[in-house]
């Protein structure tokens, strides 16, 4: 049996085409791989001319601060005894206003006696005595006798109705003495500083 062979002569055509092609395309891989390293050059530069140009800058921006840094220590080691002695008045004016208000505080707790003193006088009935009067920081406690109870109940309404001198008054109560004759009690109140 014989074979021809038809396909031949359509693949040889195809083969020298392909062969023909081939250099073109190889030229064109080649001229891009060519321009490719250019490319890569060119932005690598171009990307270092921009860091150094920010590296720049941003060295400017440090000099100028440390100028500006320096400028004002200068300044603030002309203004340093200016702003030490402001410190110091400073100080000797809160000194003084407190020993100020120490003053002021010892005005009204030498007056303060004074006007308790009248002010349990004024609210003393005729036939109440007092045996002793003590005071533990602004509790007051009074022991005395009186003729009769009406006596020591008069004594304890009055100091409760001068409630801005007195507060917390306390009467627990009376005793009669042993002869019968006086009535004795104690009374505590809290004094308040109305002055």
């Amino acid at each position: 049996m014989i074979k021809i062979n038809l396909l031949g002569e359509s693949l040889s055509q195809a083969g020298a085409r392909a062969a023909a092609s081939e250099p073109a395309a190889l030229y064109a891989d080649e001229g891009a791989r060519k321009t490719l390293p250019i490319a890569g050059v060119v932005v690598g530069i171009l990307g270092a001319a921009i860091g150094a140009v920010y590296y720049l800058y941003l060295n400017n921006q440090i000099d100028t601060k440390k100028a500006q840094a320096a400028q004002l220590q200068k300044q603030l080691d002309e203004l340093k005894p200016y702003i030490d002695l402001e410190a110091k008045f400073r100080k000797k004016k809160e000194e003084l206003q407190n020993k100020e208000q120490v003053l002021v505080d010892l005005r009204k707790r030498m007056q303060l006696p004074v006007y308790f003193l009248q002010e349990l006088a004024d609210s003393l009935p005729d036939d109440v005595w007092f045996q002793s009067i003590q005071q533990n920081g602004m509790t007051v406690t009074i022991q005395g006798q009186a003729r009769n109870f009406e006596s020591i109940n008069a004594f304890y309404n009055n100091l409760q109705q001068r409630t801005r001198w007195f507060k917390s008054v306390n009467y627990p109560g009376g005793q009669k003495d042993s002869a019968g004759n006086w009535v004795n009690f104690t009374i505590t109140f809290q004094l308040q500083n109305a002055v």
